[in-house]
């Protein structure tokens, strides 16, 4: 239902819908901010051309901004809130005399001094034939640092976007503005060597910058299978050389994730209060085999301590981990055996203070078809600990993972773009946002996850997130079989044949429950799922198996029901 609202301990899952209607909204790849003064004041940027704005604790009342600068808005939104109220939005330009994607020749950056209600432009990057593409920005609002109230924009620019041709090439930008976002200077190259055009692993894409509280700027992306790293002392003037900082396994493309059109694991960077800086990024799990074989990722965190030049090797994040020894690559053993064990798009973020840091993840851990996703999470920070002869060195503390989702969203299959990104705050609560897909309306929707954190009383106070499942639910969707694109059949019969119904069904406390499917008051297909673990399963059956036409989806249990509308063609 539109707007519902369901709790678990300290955490709320809403989807998002305009006030007043009954539908939710369509919409994907958010980005969500709140405002410092005011943490009840929110803002979401959805592809395209909308802002949703919030006062309301408990993020059911939304309210329509539509934003429609001279430039164009494309997409790929980024919203921020500095400490002062003013809201930043970044996105991609939709020039009304180009075509795609001829018409996203600039980065738009936009800020607003009433709160979201109305945004004043001004466009960076532009270069005749150039295609710009993802951009990203951090304000340093450091108390103190020489680069305070500054803005750093950085993004990716494409000779000719998508192009194979060997000359084309891609580069990381950067611009500063030293007014709050109200003009940027020339912008500059900052990556020593280009990657491709062919928006792939080879292609330089993904940076974002964090700055430390001494004013430096440090800058991450990928390219080539690889997590770069560069940075500067001079408020941006002028960089280093590019620093190798890990191999990201298989590239920030993932493009066998099961039942997804587009998902990719470039890196995020953030800056503790202490002066650490954390990388965040999704690769492969499987370094001795190749991605085909493999089919499996992890979400790795790296690690830069206070007053160390190296980083860190990475330490899977999305694993359970019972000691740090464990965290360097374990099985965990609430996954699933199963090669569909995908865990990728992090995001990172830090508590109001900075001395807080904590990242999600999409997830499918859950699913054994490998076709289901949850919202995960971790808390991570530093601390000292003692070496032989009384040498104190940094090292990583990973909390345990949590579930942020209160049920699984199904993935839709390569006709739906689901965005690239979710989004993450923390202001008073952890808040964050991604798409999910509505099986009753066949359309991409934002799910709203508020992750309440408990007031510290002696040390941290844990942050928890969903345990086990909260209430009867069924969900499906029909997944085209990758596999059979290129068989021989007519294309009457690939329709049909290939297509797979993935079915998700869980009933919470208990351990057997039954799954119908009907067409009128025919019983089509009946299955008594027994010895649950944990009160829910997922599976999936050939479409060809059922004739078309009105159907319905029945879960059963002690006279009890869920059922949902399912129309066949």
């Amino acid at each position: 239902m539109a707007g519902a609202v369901s709790l678990s301990g300290q955490v709320t899952h809403s989807v998002l819908a305009v006030e007043g209607s009954a539908d939710p909204m369509v919409g994907n790849e958010p980005s969500i901010s709140f405002d410092p003064r005011n943490p009840n004041k929110g803002l979401i940027g959805v592809n395209t051309s909308t802002v949703m704005r919030t006062s309301s604790p408990n993020l059911k009342k939304w309210e329509m901004i539509v934003v429609n600068p001279p430039q164009g808005f494309y997409g790929d939104p980024v919203m921020k809130t500095s400490k002062n109220g003013v809201v930043y939005l970044a996105h991609l330009s939709k020039n009304k005399e180009g075509k795609w994607p001829q018409f996203f020749d600039r980065i738009v950056f936009e800020r607003s001094e009433n709160g979201g209600e109305t945004f004043s432009s001004t466009d960076v990057g532009f270069h005749e034939g150039k295609m710009q593409d993802k951009p990203w920005f951090s304000m340093d609002e450091w108390n103190g640092s020489k680069g305070f109230g500054n803005v750093y924009l950085t993004w990716t620019e494409f000779d000719k976007y998508g192009s194979d041709d060997p000359n084309d090439s891609s580069r990381i930008w950067f611009a500063r503005s030293l007014d709050g976002g109200k003009s940027f200077e020339n912008p500059i190259v900052i990556s020593d060597r280009g990657g491709d055009a062919n928006d792939d692993d080879a292609t330089a894409e993904g940076a974002n910058v964090a700055i430390t509280k001494d004013g430096v700027i440090h800058a991450v992306w990928s390219r080539n299978d690889t997590i770069w790293y560069d940075c500067s002392f001079d408020l941006g003037k002028s960089w280093g050389d590019d620093r190798f900082v890990c191999e990201q396994f298989g590239g920030w493309n993932h493009d066998a994730v099961r039942g997804t059109m587009r998902v990719n694991g470039m890196p995020f960077v953030a800056a503790d209060a202490s002066g650490n800086l954390y990388i965040v990024y999704s690769g492969g799990a499987c370094k001795k085999q190749s991605m085909n074989a493999c089919k499996s990722r992890d979400v790795f965190v790296v690690c830069k301590y206070k007053g160390e030049s190296k980083f860190s090797e990475p330490i899977v994040l999305s694993k359970v981990q019972k000691s740090m020894d464990d965290a360097l690559h374990r099985l965990d053993p609430e996954t699933p055996n199963f090669e569909m064990t995908e865990q990728y798009s992090p995001m990172i973020v830090t508590s109001p203070n900075k001395k807080r840091v904590f990242v999600a993840w999409q997830d499918r851990r859950r699913s054994a078809t490998g076709s289901f996703f949850d919202l995960y999470g971790c808390e991570i920070h530093v601390k000292k600990h003692w070496l032989n002869g009384g040498i104190a060195a940094s090292r990583l503390n990973v909390f345990e993972n949590i579930r942020l989702s209160n049920t699984a969203s199904v993935a839709p299959g390569d006709a739906v773009f689901m965005g690239d990104y979710i989004g993450l705050d923390w202001q008073k609560d952890i808040v964050a946002v991604y798409t999910g897909f509505d099986v009753y309306r066949s359309h991409p929707v934002i799910h709203l996850i508020k992750v309440a954190v408990p007031k510290k009383r002696m040390g941290l106070s844990k942050i928890k997130g969903v345990g086990g499942v909260l209430e009867p639910n069924v969900s499906l969707c029909l997944q085209e079989n990758q596999q059979n694109k290129n068989n021989t059949l007519m294309e009457a019969e690939l329709k049909r044949s290939d297509q797979k119904l993935m079915i998700w069904a869980e009933w919470p406390g208990v351990n057997n429950f039954t799954v119908e499917i009907k067409m009128g008051s025919q019983v089509v297909f009946s299955h008594v799922f027994e010895n649950l673990l944990d009160s829910k399963t997922d599976f999936e059956l050939p479409l060809s198996r059922f004739v078309p036409g009105p159907h319905e989806i029945v879960l059963r249990k002690k006279g009890r029901s869920v059922t949902l509308p399912l129309n066949l063609k």
